[in-house]
């Protein structure tokens, strides 16, 4: 159990140090109220899960510990929601609402989408 907490400990920095640093780059390319940096972060990050639970379901039997690094603690905390729903507050606080629909919308949508194109990417591949 202890090195399940320290995998999903050092996954989790490795993907919040991540977002933390890519997000404000995106954001400026766009320069808008819509929060692109988190949006993009979260869309990559459904893709590539799909991608990972694909991965390790049909391509190998990798160790249950770099599923939990790379799934629990690494794309948990580098796609995390709480920023999402942070943002969205902010959102309906300005009374921003076409950004809050788009954002709430799109990225949802968008999110469950690359999922699926993830995990049909590695089946196509295999």
């Amino acid at each position: 159990m202890l090195t399940n907490i320290l995998l999903v400990s050092l996954g989790g920095a490795v993907g919040a140090t991540l977002r933390f640093t890519i997000t404000p780059h995106i954001d400026k390319l766009f320069n808008s109220n819509f929060p692109f940096g988190i949006f993009v972060i979260n869309i990559f990050g459904c893709f590539f899960i799909g991608l990972l639970v694909s991965f390790f379901e049909n391509r190998l039997m990798l160790p249950e510990s770099l599923k939990i690094f790379l799934i629990i603690g690494f794309l948990g905390s580098l796609t995390t929601f709480s920023t999402f729903a942070l943002d969205n507050f902010n959102l309906l606080n300005q009374k921003d609402f076409y950004f809050l629909f788009l954002n709430l919308f799109f990225t949802n949508f968008i999110g469950v989408v690359m999922v699926f194109v993830g995990i049909k990417a590695i089946k196509i591949l295999s």
